[in-house]
């Protein structure tokens, strides 16, 4: 649907109420509906919402523009939901390295290091940090939810918090999560679990993650609307895969 030049995303569920959301990065506007309301139904809910449309486009814009990074000390960069700011040391021959001191996160590395370079330095270091956490939260989740020989990856995804492939028992994790606070991500492990026992996001689906995660909707909550989220998702993943 497409109103004043902005194109807003219309998802028809079984629910109740409408819901309204602008995601980072891009400001895109998205509309939760009942089933059973028309176009018409539906536009007259946005004009009346258009203003608060309006703020919220310019909110989330500006931030894009704050979000670029070179890498450099006195950015900040958030960590499991901390916000740090980042101190670069130089020094010879060095191991690329980076460590927390307080709220500061200290990356070491050699003068002449690149932008992409540091990116990079960075990246891994929290590829380490989640992988680590996720060792353990998806095993005390498997055990929890009676999921065994579930296997599982991190990886950089543009449009999705996790995926489950059922058929091989896999699940995908979104490199992004080490920037948001752990409950978040205990939110996103059981909501992809919840996927090996129902594929769909449907009423069954929503009933076992409440029996496992009964405030599983405050998690969702505080992960779509977290100051530091990248990507513009409005549930932990898409659908669960077969392959």
């Amino acid at each position: 649907m497409e109103l004043n030049g902005i194109e807003i995303a219309v998802e028809r569920k079984n629910i109740k109420n409408l819901h309204l959301a602008v995601y980072p990065p891009d400001a895109r506007v998205h509309v939760s509906s009942p089933e059973y309301l028309d176009d018409n139904d539906i536009r007259s809910f946005i004009i009346s919402k258009w203003e608060w449309i309006e703020e919220k486009r310019r909110e989330v814009l500006e931030q894009a523009r704050q979000t670029e990074r070179n890498y450099e000390t006195g950015e900040t960069y958030y960590h499991f939901g901390q916000r740090y700011r980042l101190r670069i040391e130089e020094k010879p021959r060095c191991s690329h390295t980076i460590t927390k001191q307080g709220d500061w996160l200290i990356m070491t590395v050699q003068p002449g290091t690149t932008t992409e370079h540091r990116a990079e330095v960075l990246r891994e270091w929290q590829r380490r940090e989640l992988k680590s956490l996720l060792s353990e939260m998806v095993a005390e989740w498997t055990n929890k939810m009676e999921e065994p020989d579930v296997t599982w990856e991190v990886k950089l995804m543009r449009s999705q918090w996790g995926s489950c492939i059922n058929k091989k028992r896999h699940l995908l994790f979104n490199l992004e999560l080490a920037r948001v606070p752990r409950s978040c991500i205990e939110y996103v492990v059981a909501h992809e679990l919840t996927h090996l026992k129902v594929k769909n996001h449907n009423k069954m689906f929503e009933a076992i993650l409440t029996h496992y995660l009964p405030q599983w909707r405050l998690r969702r909550k505080e992960l779509n609307e977290f100051i530091a989220l990248p990507i513009s998702e409005d549930a932990a993943g898409g659908k669960s895969k077969e392959k």
